[in-house]
């Protein structure tokens, strides 16, 4: 936009100079006047596009970018998602990848054994053998940096968590050839890459007219993997390889659905498809047509009196919040160093961000906070709790909407600050709401497991009936009552066979609490909430917090307003729950080999947690140091990435000095877990999210045992 202005300002200018210079020509370029800015926009128009045009990135089998067996060092757009299915023989595919930033790729590959047996779980129903890892490539520059004039540089690792039976570690070098629609890369790797490969990808038609011929590219790559060797291919019919080169066709269809068909080692056709969309920038894949406009009308800024009395006032400002998604929960007038001051506490049912919740709520107190108030507060509660609040000097608030002051001064001049105390000497409370006794809601309810010895991938599909609500209009409450008719894990075992583990069962044998397809009692606790002020917040839970574990939490935070970091403490006395019913248990599980034991239990887990929030890069740290839920002392690590649209993906690792062994090594907790909010599949805005998290192994180091909702979480999602 900035250049179509530029070029109509730059006409216009040149019109009046010519007109000023060249009097008598006037009437003879009248006629050519429109035309000719017609075109030069024509012209900018098609340089901003070909200026932002990009090259297509392909993906290679493992779901890297890359070409079939082969990486390149291109790679997606920050926020983009993408799962494939892959029949490379003789292997079957299943593909995610998580593009966290522009120079970082992320992605799985479990991959199954076509014809082979594992020794120990096929007769019992696994099915072919199967082995599962992670892939991470890092790009130290791409060709998009220097619009396609130096090649791009990327380093990665293959297989690097996991059995590594399929581990390689390479460095890539990629060049665009733009103008030919050709890219070609160069790589060098070990392990299971031996030495040098390389890549060319054509596109022909790139830039044809027919639109169904522009995404095919004719693809050619040297596999520097030595499939002889029977120490670097563990499938005894992978081993045939009559050529290094694969030759083969990729197609994007829709603009995000791959194609891919290529001839392997001279041997096999191979084929793959997959498909990815962009979470981290979505606006929503549907239009947000329901969501209500910023209140307009009407207009009363009558001054409090006879004319219009506080009740009056309260009434109207409830009513317009709650058409807006915001629900006033409480107001107080006060008279402080001769400003009258209206304050206001209220909750946001509605919306992610901190910024759209004042997007609502300044036409709201422009148009109907009285003339006589000075200054409104408005403090944004949680949870029955005040957690921040806001300052609002009408006389900005009225400058803002008569457009003589922009949106970020006003932001600048109204930051966010800590609640201040009432002096209630001078301060008399005009509305008070009580908070919901009850709320219902049913939600679906989902347990999944992967790797069973009874076969890959299973499942107990249900739903949920949730209760909550505030007892005496402060103590939270929530009741979960859950039911899984439709589930296959009842035929699984509690014990894993080629590993037991040899530590208190905290979690491995947490399965048998979700076979039952009977009503379950899955949650039943009260909570209650402080702020003491100056970004102080403690927090007391006491109940059934899961299936497996009930008893007493307590958390304790330091969050000022504005601070990138934050520090907390928290513990929990637990006690196992009995698999049926309401009664408790003092005994737990311990392995001697694969013979079950039973030894006493009174959990207990209690860590230091330090939090900081990298703005610049939504990137979200957080440590934690303590002792987890089967006694084992150690550090967990989690990273996770958050996009503009709410989407969040990390990862967890944990080292303790638990000794829980895992085909001769100390396991250590490892996993992936990510948030997606759900509005991007709604026609209206909501705060309401489904996240879902994996370990790599479903062990007993490094465990822990739900108490409440995070204090941390809580507030910073009203801070975001």
């Amino acid at each position: 936009m900035g250049s179509y202005r530029f070029l109509a300002l730059f006409s216009c200018c040149a019109s009046l100079l010519s007109t000023t210079l060249f009097p008598n020509c006037l009437i003879a370029e009248t006629s050519d006047c429109g035309s000719d800015l017609m075109n030069d926009l024509t012209i900018v128009g098609y340089w901003n596009a070909r200026i932002n045009e990009k090259f297509p990135v392909t993906f290679n089998h493992l779901l890297q970018g890359g070409y079939f067996s082969m990486p390149s060092a291109r790679m997606g757009k920050e926020g983009e998602i993408g799962v494939g299915y892959g029949y490379i023989p003789p292997y079957t595919h299943y593909n995610l990848r998580l593009q966290l930033v522009d120079f970082l790729e992320l992605s799985g590959c479990y991959r199954i054994f076509k014809g082979v047996d594992d020794e120990v779980l096929t007769r019992w129903g696994f099915g072919d053998f199967s082995d599962k890892g992670v892939n991470l490539k890092c790009a130290l520059f791409s060709p998009e940096d220097s619009y396609y004039q130096l090649p791009g540089l990327a380093i990665g690792l293959e297989d690097f968590i996991g059995t590594s039976a399929f581990q390689s570690r390479y460095i890539v070098l990629t060049q665009v050839f733009f103008k030919q629609n050709l890219e070609v890369s160069v790589g060098y790797g070990s392990c299971r890459m031996r030495k040098w490969f390389g890549g060319l990808l054509w596109m022909p038609f790139r830039q044809s007219n027919y639109s169904y011929l522009q995404n095919l590219a004719l693809v050619v790559e040297y596999d520097a993997i030595p499939y002889h060797h029977s120490c670097i291919e563990p499938h005894p019919r992978g081993r045939i390889k009559r050529t290094p080169w694969h030759f083969g066709l990729k197609y994007r269809l829709w603009g995000n659905v791959d194609l891919s068909v290529a001839y392997i080692r001279g041997d096999k056709l191979a084929f793959t498809v997959s498909t990815f969309y962009n979470f981290g920038t979505s606006k929503g894949i549907i239009p947000k047509f329901q969501d209500i406009l910023p209140y307009r009308s009407p207009i009363n800024i009558e001054p409090l009196g006879l004319i219009r009395p506080a009740d009056a006032m309260v009434h109207e400002l409830g009513y317009a919040m709650r058409a807006q998604g915001l629900e006033l929960l409480a107001a107080w007038l006060s008279d402080e160093e001769g400003e009258l001051v209206l304050r206001l506490s209220i909750t946001n049912y509605v919306y992610r961000n901190e910024y759209d919740v004042r997007t609502r709520m300044i036409p709201i107190l422009a148009a109907l906070v009285p003339s006589n108030i000075d200054k409104t507060i408005v403090i944004m509660d949680v949870i029955s709790m005040p957690i921040q609040e806001i300052h609002y000097n009408m006389q900005y608030v009225h400058l803002y909407t008569n457009q003589e002051m922009g949106r970020y001064e006003l932001d600048v001049l109204t930051p966010l600050r800590e609640v201040s105390a009432i002096n209630y000497y001078n301060t008399r409370q005009i509305f008070k709401r009580d908070l919901e006794l009850w709320n219902l809601e049913l939600m679906p309810k989902t347990h999944t497991l992967f790797g069973s010895a009874r076969g890959k991938f299973k499942y107990a599909l249900g739903l949920t009936a949730s209760l909550n609500g505030f007892i005496l209009n402060d103590c939270y409450y929530s009741i979960n009552l859950g039911w899984c008719p439709i589930s296959n894990l009842s035929s699984i075992g509690d014990i894993d066979l080629l590993n037991p583990s040899q530590i208190i069962n905290v979690r491995t044998d947490g399965i048998n609490y979700y076979k039952s397809r009977s009503i379950t009692l899955d949650e039943a606790y009260v909570e209650k909430i402080f702020n003491w002020g100056k970004g102080v917040y403690t927090r007391l839970s006491v109940g059934f917090f899961e299936q497996a574990y009930g008893g007493v939490g307590f958390e304790w935070l330091y969050y000022p307003v504005q601070s990138s970091w934050a520090v907390g403490m928290e513990g929990a006395l637990l006690k196992r729950r009995g698999l049926h019913g309401l009664d408790f248990t003092d005994r737990i599980r311990k392995l001697r080999g694969c013979k079950p034991h039973y030894v006493y239990f009174l959990g207990s887990q209690y860590f230091f947690n330090i939090y900081y929030d990298w703005r610049c890069t939504g990137l979200l740290f957080k440590f934690s140091v303590g002792q987890f839920l089967a006694k084992d002392l150690g550090v967990r690590t989690e990273v996770s990435r958050y996009f503009y649209s709410g989407l969040q993906v990390g990862f967890w690792y944990t080292y303790t000095n638990g000794h829980d062994v895992i085909n001769g090594k100390d396991y250590r907790d490892t996993g992936l877990f990510f948030t997606v909010p759900l509005d991007i599949f709604y026609t209206q805005t909501s705060r309401t999210r489904w996240g879902y998290g994996m370990s790599s192994w479903l062990r007993d180091v490094g465990a822990t045992a739900y108490t409440g909702r995070s204090l941390y979480d809580l507030i910073s999602q009203e801070r975001y």
